[in-house]
């Protein structure tokens, strides 16, 4: 005998269906976000209308009670979120953190982090090889996309 979860599940599965498991995350977190929106019991009609008034709202989330971070950029295998807080930024520094979809800690963007995140992954040498020349904050001047980005949407997935 299958359940009503179990039917639920499956629905939601076939959905998804032949989107890439960082799509599906991505998806995942998105819901998860939105559902600290609203009570329960979920109304569809409460959702979508909440979906079509902001579009950013899905890519913005609370820090503690002195700001909010945004999606500031990402590619398949990073996505970098940067805090915008209540508090002057006396540092004039970016406030910049990433996530990827087998480490689902926000981490600070840096160097050091970025290489301990990708060690044990197919990707190690190529990041660390593009790390010993470029800082993880260089952007592209044209685009303004973070290079390290841009050089990750060149791998190829099935690598």
């Amino acid at each position: 005998m299958i359940t009503q979860e179990e039917v639920v599940v499956q629905k939601v599965f076939k959905q998804l269906d032949g989107m890439s498991k960082i799509e599906v995350y991505d998806i995942l977190f998105k819901i998860e976000s939105m559902l600290l929106d609203f009570k329960s019991p979920i109304q569809y009609e409460e959702l979508k209308k909440t979906l079509k008034s902001t579009s950013r709202k899905i890519n913005v989330g609370a820090v503690d009670n002195f700001g909010h971070f945004y999606l500031e950029d990402q590619c398949e295998y990073i996505k970098i979120y940067k805090v915008k807080t209540l508090l002057p930024n006396f540092l004039d520094k970016e406030l910049l953190y990433f996530f990827t979809p087998w480490q689902l800690k926000i981490m600070d963007y840096t160097t050091e982090n970025l290489k301990e995140t990708f060690q044990g992954t197919y990707l190690e040498t190529v990041v660390n090889h593009f790390l010993e020349t470029h800082t993880p904050q260089t952007r592209n001047p044209v685009t303004n996309r973070f290079i390290l980005l841009e050089f990750l949407d060149q791998m190829d997935l099935d690598s």
